[in-house]
């Protein structure tokens, strides 16, 4: 389209065919070039991660928002996938340091190389971990963007989403709350006094999970909770204070 008047020879041909079978089938662009924009850089991803979107900058925002209360911010990324969260609040916060977990060790190659290809490996540890068993010590941010689809609502999303995207990283449980329960149970022994957890969630689970976030000892002074809509109008971030 660049060059409209350059002939395309038979191995373009080939390769543009099998290229556009690809996406005929609802593939999305990004996995079939494997890399995604997100935020201020462009992150490598695999079968074993989720695909970045918009949506999730708006944790970014909101832990770059808290950030300001520490000059080194500590930060715990749960469920890390590419690592797009982690490094992205890293390449803002130049002293800051953090590390990702998540269960799938390929999820972990990729993170480890955007890492490294972003110049942030030495800022940035990766452990694979169930969320933050075994962790030791504590952070001034959480940061997730867990599970939340509902189980029986993941075959009626868009083919690019139900058929392309890693299952475990979509399927909530039953009413697309159980890794926020399972975050709950045990924030408190990674999150220091004053800090805060932040993460996405569903569109219609923002009070569903503030009030999770309540039954734990988070958020209940009043400025202690905040929200952020995301590019549609919808809640897509919320966040707690620990006291």
């Amino acid at each position: 389209m660049a060059d409209p008047d350059r002939r395309l020879d038979a191995g373009e041909i080939r390769r543009l065919s099998v290229l556009t079978d690809r996406r005929l089938a609802r593939e999305p662009v990004s996995r079939i070039l494997a890399r995604r924009a997100f935020w201020q850089a462009e992150f490598h991803l695999s079968d074993e991660t989720l695909d970045p979107r918009p949506d999730t900058e708006t944790v970014v925002e909101c832990a770059l928002e808290a950030a300001s209360a520490w000059p080194a911010p500590t930060i715990l990324d749960l469920g890390t996938g590419t690592g797009c969260i982690l490094l992205s609040l890293l390449a803002e916060l130049p002293d800051a340091t953090g590390i990702g977990t998540d269960l799938s060790p390929g999820a972990l190659a990729v993170a480890r190389r955007n890492a490294m290809r972003l110049g942030l490996g030495g800022r940035a540890g990766f452990v694979c971990v169930d969320w933050f068993a075994g962790l030791a010590g504590t952070f001034d941010l959480v940061v997730a963007n867990p599970p939340y689809i509902p189980s029986a609502e993941i075959g009626d999303l868009a083919p690019e989403v139900a058929l392309y995207e890693p299952r475990a990283a979509l399927d909530g449980g039953a009413d697309g709350l159980d890794a926020f329960r399972a975050i709950g149970r045990d924030i408190r022994r990674v999150l220091r006094p004053g800090g805060w957890l932040i993460v996405e969630v569903g569109a219609g689970q923002a009070d569903a999970v503030v009030g999770l976030m309540a039954r734990h000892g988070l958020g209940s002074e009043p400025d202690g909770r905040r929200r952020r809509r995301d590019l549609s109008g919808v809640v897509r971030c919320v966040a707690a204070r620990r006291i």
